[in-house]
């Protein structure tokens, strides 16, 4: 593939239509959902001072017709954990009123989006050259939102990829797989990012720059949030990050759980890795294990536009990820406490830090990590309680093995009397789990 991707048209995948450039980049109209996302780490120069930032635009039209539409911005302060959300959405009823017009605009064959949000509007587009034609792969991003905290946020970007896009899956898959239950799901993504422009949040305004990031895009032939599950946007979770590493490798990771079948791994799950070297093609592994070693309980500050399951819910956090196909090991740390955003369901996704080996030899890694495995079943919690017990000095550890086999077998009132006896010697987040396990046993 060389240099040949630096022009118009491309073909990332011969023989597959869906994936020529540019179209791959535009709106696909006989797909019902499609998805543009990009996310990247910016540098203030003259303040020292490290951000990061994501955006989504998402069409979504259930059936071809009915328009369900969102737009969200986040920006994230490496320095300091805090960050800020906002989501625009374009739903039914209001949408359908007599006079409505939609806010989100598309062009097929190449990449002109914007959405006209409650915040002003947001535009990611192709650049042209002088003569008026299409400059391949360089972006002009505006983005516009009002934090979840009530500042004003604006991201003004020239965005360009210096690597070729990947298919997710590699040649095993040729960036066809299958996802959220919809087995003809489009995805490929780009990366080697060179960002600069200028950040405006609250009263911070900044000059900013940055390399490391992607772009990811994804389109189904049927409406994402349920379309290939009966309609259950709950039925499948997903835990998905792509990480830039020090030694110019990226991949994409991702997994993904039938939650009707006791959360069980589902297709496509697996590693997608795109190498600095451009006569190395991409490689896919699918011998992927993520450990988790800690969880984070959803803000009750941030709601989710589908009423949720539970009040309380519990995310994936920290974690451990190996892949013995590529002698894989990393060790994830969030650079921002629980980033929830306020999608159509649980959906948290914030910068983070990758540490371990590649190849045998030492790496580390900016990414952004991505879950909607959101924990609130008596079963869920139970793991979740053992995993948090596992990583403290807490004493109940004996609690925790008397508790899996009753919880197992349906005992579940000599669970919450086991619980209950326990719980007056906890404090913080640890005593917050245990009622919250409590409520959910005592439900059934």
């Amino acid at each position: 593939m060389k240099n040949d991707w630096r022009r118009y048209p491309f073909q990332l995948v011969p023989g597959d239509p869906q994936l020529d450039f540019p179209a791959a980049e535009g709106e696909h109209p006989d797909q019902e959902s499609d998805t543009w996302f990009i996310a990247g780490q910016l540098q203030a120069a003259e303040s020292d001072r490290s951000f990061a930032f994501l955006t989504i635009f998402n069409k979504n039209q259930p059936g071809g017709t009915v328009v369900a539409d969102f737009y969200t911005l986040a920006l994230f302060d490496l320095d300091t954990g805090d960050y800020g959300t906002y989501t625009d959405y374009d739903m039914p009823p209001k949408n359908m009123e007599p006079g409505s017009q939609r806010k989100m605009s598309m062009a097929a064959g190449h990449l002109d989006i914007s959405y006209q949000s409650g915040a002003g509007a947001a535009s990611w587009t192709t650049c042209l050259d002088g003569d008026g034609e299409l400059l391949p792969y360089t972006y002009r991003v505006s983005l516009v939102g009002t934090d979840h905290q009530q500042r004003p946020m604006r991201l003004d970007l020239v965005v360009t990829p210096t690597r070729p896009p990947t298919p997710l899956g590699a040649s095993t898959y040729n960036g066809k797989i299958a996802c959220f239950g919809q087995p003809d799901t489009y995805s490929y993504f780009q990366t080697g990012m060179a960002m600069t422009g200028t950040l405006r949040w609250g009263d911070v305004v900044q000059q900013v720059s940055g390399d490391a990031g992607h772009v990811d895009r994804q389109w189904f032939p049927r409406y994402a949030g349920g379309g290939g599950t009966d309609g259950d946007p709950r039925a499948r979770s997903h835990e998905w990050r792509t990480i830039n590493f020090d030694n110019g490798v990226d991949v994409s990771i991702w997994r993904q759980f039938d939650r009707t079948n006791d959360n069980a791994l589902q297709p496509f799950t697996g590693v997608t890795m795109s190498h600095p070297d451009p006569d190395i093609p991409p490689q896919c592994a699918e011998d992927v294990e993520v450990t988790i070693s800690s969880y984070v309980r959803w803000p009750e500050n941030v709601r989710p536009l589908v009423r949720p399951p539970s009040s309380a819910r519990y995310m994936p956090d920290r974690h451990r990820i190996t892949c013995a196909t590529m002698q894989l090991d990393l060790v994830g740390e969030p650079l921002v406490p629980a980033p929830a955003h306020g999608l159509p369901i649980e959906y948290m996704e914030g910068p983070y830090r990758y540490t371990g080996t590649l190849w045998g030899k030492p790496v580390t890694g900016f990414a952004f990590n991505e879950r909607s495995l959101a924990m609130y079943r008596d079963w869920e919690l139970v793991e979740v309680l053992a995993t948090t017990v596992a990583d403290v000095d807490s004493g109940l550890q004996s609690v925790v093995d008397r508790l899996v086999p009753l919880v197992a077998a349906g005992r579940r009132s000599e669970a919450v009397e086991l619980l209950t006896g326990a719980a007056p010697a906890q404090n913080g987040a640890l005593a917050t789990l245990l009622d919250d396990l409590i409520a959910a046993l005592s439900e059934k």
